[in-house]
């Protein structure tokens, strides 16, 4: 076990880390699919619920179980308290407990107020993720509750938070199983559906009109990933909030069937306050998100629905989202190949310059499965835009479980890539396993992380890259929702308080 700052282990941590031991190591870890399920049976005595690689905590300070990923958090009242005393015996020796090891585990704490988030992990994820991931529960049980449920617990102690997330287990489980596959939970960025500029326009200015009429947000989606957005000129949404918003809406059944208007909390828009949030249903993958401050205006939203709904069906901009959703979006193997293209285009960044006898020596393409130069795979984060464009999955990244090995391949890049403690961050890095050859390249306005084949040149790689980062250019209309945003700028982002 480790504690931060080098200062000797207090007896009381000693005995978590041989509680964990006790009850994950020692039974070992299986793997289990990423597939969304809720296991709401067994306790801490059970086997099953042993052998998962990862779990969430939430728990009051009085040590009250609220939420566990797996399990019946009832029967996991000793459990809870158990962590709640940890907590409690730090925080009393006037200190603050962030993370615990143990073995191949980490115990990974937040405090927010009355209200404790707890990870235990053996997935080798960084510290860094696993802490954001809990800052995202906390904020998914904002948008929920508001903040303003601290009061509950200033009048009572030992208030039990319980019956007030009662039937959301669904909204929690949807939101730690996207930690595995969407890597907006970690780059603070959102991601578009690729439509033609005009299609876009068409639905932005549609939007803009209904935002300039009242409305603070105007959004329209397909699934997780934006069509367009307006709103009010003195209102700014933070990607996160876009995040916990659309992984509510679409984890709730309730909004499937019909118009629905029920009140929501943005956290980083104003954790204290509820917004009202009017949601449709267009079609089955696509929705429309209408948020305002008065707790009357349905009719009014109502109503900017269908004048929305009639633009959308006469430019035909829906029958076109399907056809996006059909044809996918950038791939890898449709990557331009371009000989003319500057050898050593990355050099100013530090990397050295190829000479021109070498490049032309070198392969335009890659023999084998995937893109040119060997390119498998990329995520292109516009900092300006706060919005991501990650390539479609192909061989031999095809399955599930490769998936979610490249997408924690990629945190750990990120993290690693934005490490606060180094001063100087990063601006290129190379790095190859028996997996991978990852590169990832940091400038003001974009931040580009790729995945090779790990027999992969490197100076190819390089120059690879770079072509994907004109690509993206010359693409940028239409992967892209660009001009106004009221989106904040936020790639790096800062904790709910």
């Amino acid at each position: 076990m480790t504690a931060r700052g080098g200062a000797p282990v207090p007896p009381l941590l000693r005995r978590l880390r041989n509680f964990v031991k006790t009850k994950f190591v020692k039974f070992g870890m299986i793997n289990f699919s990423t597939e969304f399920r809720i296991h709401k049976r067994g306790d801490d005595a059970s086997l099953s619920w042993r052998k998962r690689k990862k779990h969430f905590f939430i728990l009051s300070h009085s040590g009250k179980p609220i939420y566990s990923r797996h399990g019946d958090e009832h029967k996991l009242a000793g459990f809870s308290a158990t962590l709640q005393a940890i907590i409690s015996f730090v925080e009393n020796g006037g200190d603050k407990i962030k993370l615990v090891r143990a073995g191949k585990h980490q115990v990974v704490f937040l405090v927010k107020g009355p209200i404790y988030l707890v990870c235990i992990s053996c997935t080798e994820e960084p510290y860094e993720s696993l802490r954001g991931q809990l800052e995202l529960i906390y904020g998914q049980m904002i948008l929920i509750l508001t903040k303003s449920v601290n009061r509950c617990f200033e009048k009572n102690p030992k208030f039990d938070m319980t019956p007030l997330l009662g039937g959301t287990d669904v909204v929690f489980s949807s939101l730690i199983h996207s930690f595995s596959w969407n890597p907006a939970t970690f780059l603070h960025a959102y991601t578009c559906l690729p439509l033609a500029y005009a299609t876009r326009q068409a639905a932005g200015s549609i939007l803009q009109d209904v935002a300039d009429s009242g409305v603070l947000f105007a959004i329209l989606m397909c699934k997780n990933k934006v069509l367009s957005l307006a709103g009010s000129q003195k209102a700014s949404l933070h990607p996160d909030d876009m995040l916990l918003l659309s992984n509510f809406v679409m984890s709730s059944e309730s909004f499937r069937t019909s118009e629905s208007f029920s009140p929501i909390c943005l956290p980083r828009y104003n954790p204290m306050a509820f917004l009202y949030a009017y949601v449709y249903y267009l079609d089955v993958d696509s929705y429309l998100m209408l948020l305002t401050t008065r707790s009357d205006a349905f009719y009014h939203l109502k109503d900017c629905r269908i004048r929305i709904e009639m633009v959308l069906l006469k430019s035909n901009v829906l029958s076109e989202v399907q056809r996006s959703m059909l044809d996918g979006g950038m791939r890898v193997e449709d990557l331009p190949v371009d000989p003319s293209s500057r050898s050593g285009s990355l050099s100013h960044l530090g990397e050295p310059r190829l000479a021109t006898d070498s490049a032309d020596r070198l392969q335009e393409a890659f023999v084998g499965i995937g893109g040119p130069g060997g390119l498998w795979h990329f995520i292109y984060v516009s900092i300006y835009l706060d919005q991501y464009i990650s390539s479609e999955f192909s061989s031999p990244i095809d399955s599930p479980q490769q998936q979610k090995r490249l997408y924690r391949a990629y945190q750990k890049l990120y993290v690693s890539m934005h490490d606060e403690l180094i001063g100087q961050p990063h601006k290129t890095q190379f790095r190859r396993d028996k997996n991978y050859v990852l590169l990832c390249w940091l400038t003001q306005d974009f931040e580009l992380y790729a995945a090779f084949d790990p027999l992969a040149d490197k100076a190819l790689a390089i120059k690879t890259c770079s072509r994907v980062c004109e690509w993206v250019k010359d693409m940028e209309n239409e992967i892209f929702l660009l001009g106004a945003s009221p989106f904040s700028c936020s790639l790096h982002a800062v904790p709910i308080n």
